[in-house]
């Protein structure tokens, strides 16, 4: 049986690093919730995710202190990384969650370490699975998702410049979430 990028994905990240999805039964969509660490009542759920759908708490990956120096902000990764295929649509999105505004600087560094923990997994996967072309054919989204501390006292405000979110320096950015759809995020 040949596996697929998601099946070797699987493999790969400890299940303590993995955030279950919700599967809608009798649906071939789920959803998932997603805490900031920092403030486990600020949350978000996301819907419209496919069953298929790998959720990753990429904070859990531990911070390089021992090695790298903080002068650039290299030791920084952001909240989450959802890998799916939906549709024959392959992605990555990186998402960092706020319950506050946070700094936008401070943002890009954070999704900016999420691509370099994809990376890493890119080269265990080469190395160790012989799959040279592992999430190759995956494209990368970036999303700050800031203010849920307050998600139902207001509408869900897009920032005005989202488009395309292919760079952690032009994430979309989403605050006073309510109700995101996966599909959205990924600007599908």
């Amino acid at each position: 049986m040949v596996k697929t990028d998601l099946d070797i994905l699987d493999d790969m990240i400890m299940g303590s690093a993995k955030v279950d999805i919700e599967h809608k039964s009798g649906s071939n969509k789920a959803s998932v919730t997603l805490k900031e660490p920092q403030f486990p009542k600020s949350e978000v759920t996301i819907y419209g995710l496919p069953h298929n759908a790998i959720v990753i708490k990429v904070d859990t990956f531990k911070s390089p202190d021992t090695i790298l120096t903080e002068k650039r902000g290299q030791r920084k990764r952001s909240d989450y990384i959802i890998v799916a295929n939906k549709n024959d649509k392959k992605n990555i999105l990186h998402i960092e969650i706020k319950a506050t505004k946070g700094s936008e600087k401070d943002i890009i560094k954070q999704l900016k370490g999420s691509v370099c923990f994809v990376g890493y997994c890119k080269e265990i996967a080469k190395e160790f699975w012989h799959e040279k072309k592992f999430l190759s054919e995956f494209e990368s989204r970036f999303v700050s998702i800031t203010r849920t501390g307050s998600i139902n006292k207001r509408q869900t405000r897009l920032g005005k410049e989202h488009n395309p979110n292919d760079t952690p320096e032009h994430m979309m950015k989403l605050s006073y979430p309510h109700k995101p759809q996966f599909n959205m995020l990924v600007g599908a």
